[in-house]
C-alpha cells in the first residue's frame, strides 16, 4: 500500500528487518520498544545547515539507525536529502515536537500502556505475536505501518503533537491527522492487529483485493486496536461517520466489490469534502456488528483477523440488514 501520497496508516511490506526471520515472539513483555533514533535524529537538527543537513541526516541518522529506521527508509524517508527537504519546509513543526517525542523515554507511564495494550491483545487472541516497536521521526507521510509482518515501525512526528504546536507549515491533511504523544498505544495498538492479520494463516486473495476486503483489513485493525488500547485514533473520521452512516454506507456498498479505492482509503489530502479514509469507518461498523452479534467472541475476533471471505463476513455482520430495513 505505498503511495505517493501521505497516509497515515498502512499495512505494507516494507524491507526486511534482517535477512533472516526470527521465531515469532509469544511474550507481550518480551517485546522491546525501541527509541534509539529519536536522539539520533535530534544530534542532527541541532547541528545540520541547509547546506550539510541531507549528508548529516543520511550518515548520522539513517546509516546508523536501527533495523527498525533502515525498513522504514525505502517507501517512508528515501534518503537524507529528502528527510532534510522535508524538515527545511516545516522548521517550526520539527523544532516544537522534540520534547514530544523524547518524552517517550522519559515518561515511563507511556511505555508500560503500551505494554497494557500487548498484555490485553494476548487476553483477546492467546496466539498472538509481539514483534518489537521502533519509534522512529520521518517526513510527516505515515504514523505507523509494519515491516512484512516482523516489525511495527511508528513514525512520532505524526503523533507529537500539543495544544501549543505551530501548525500553520502543515496541510490540512496533516492538520487533521496528527495526534498526540498520548495517542501511541492506539496507534501501536492499530499496527499490532496487522501484524496479527498476517500472521493469522491468512488465504492468499486472488486477484486484486475488493474495496471490501482492505476496508476490513482497516476497519479490523481499528476495531481490534481500540478494543485493546482503550482509544480512538481518529477522532474527526469517527464522528463524521457516526453523522452520516446511512450515506456513506450507500455509497460504500455501491463501490465495495470493485477494486478502486481511491475515494476510501489512503487519500492523504486528497479528500476534499470530508475526513481522508472513509473505508476505515465502514470496515470499523462492519467489524463491530459482526462481533456484537455472535456469540462466540473468540471466533469473531479470530474472524476478523482471518477474513478469509469477504462475502461471508459481512453477511455474518448483519451490517447492512438495519439499512435494508429503515427504507421498507
Amino acid at each position: 500500500m505505498c503511495r505517493s501520497l501521505p497516509l497515515l496508516f498502512s499495512f505494507a511490506l516494507l524491507a526486511p528487518l534482517s535477512a533472516q526471520t526470527p521465531a515469532p515472539n509469544h511474550d507481550p513483555m518480551r517485546a522491546q520498544l525501541v527509541t534509539s533514533d529519536i536522539p539520533n535524529f535530534w544530534r542532527v537538527f541541532d547541528k545540520a545547515s541547509l547546506k550539510d543537513a541531507g549528508d548529516l541526516f543520511q550518515r548520522e541518522y539513517i546509516d546508523i539507525g536501527s533495523p527498525g529506521l533502515h525498513a522504514f527508509l525505502r517507501a517512508r524517508i528515501e534518503s537524507g536529502r529528502a528527510l532534510a527537504a522535508t524538515v527545511a519546509a516545516r522548521p517550526k513543526y520539527y523544532a516544537s515536537i522534540r520534547d514530544a517525542t523524547l518524552s517517550i523515554d522519559q515518561k515511563p507511564e507511556i511505555k508500560q500502556a503500551i505494554q497494557t495494550t500487548f498484555r490485553r491483545m494476548k487476553e483477546i487472541y492467546p496466539d498472538a505475536i509481539f514483534p518489537d516497536v521502533y519509534f522512529i521521526i520521518g517526513r510527516m507521510n505515515s504514523a505507523g505501518t509494519t515491516d512484512g509482518g516482523k516489525g511495527l515501525l511508528i513514525g512520532v512526528e505524526m503523533n507529537a503533537r500539543s495544544e501549543n504546536t505551530p501548525v500553520d507549515e502543515l496541510n490540512s491533511w496533516e492538520r487533521a491527522v496528527i495526534g498526540q504523544i498520548a495517542n501511541l498505544p492506539h496507534i501501536v495498538g492499530h499496527e499490532l492487529i496487522h501484524i496479527e492479520q498476517h500472521h493469522a494463516n491468512r488465504q492468499a486473495i486472488n486477484g486484486q483485493a475488493t474495496l471490501l476486503q482492505k476496508a476490513l483489513d482497516e476497519g479490523g485493525a481499528d476495531f481490534l486496536g481500540e478494543m485493546i488500547s482503550g482509544g480512538i485514533i481518529n477522532r474527526a473520521q469517527r464522528d463524521y461517520g457516526d453523522a452520516h452512516e446511512e450515506a456513506l454506507w450507500r455509497e460504500f456498498s455501491a463501490a465495495m466489490h470493485g477494486t478502486d479505492s481511491s475515494r476510501w482509503l489512503y487519500e492523504g489530502d486528497r479528500a476534499k469534502d470530508r475526513p481522508a479514509d472513509m473505508g476505515y469507518y465502514m470496515g470499523f461498523k462492519i467489524c463491530e456488528a459482526l462481533y456484537k452479534r455472535s456469540a462466540d467472541k473468540s471466533a469473531a475476533i479470530r474472524q476478523i483477523l482471518v477474513i478469509s471471505d469477504a462475502d461471508a463476513m459481512l453477511k455474518d455482520s448483519g451490517y447492512g440488514e438495519k439499512f435494508a430495513s429503515a427504507r421498507r
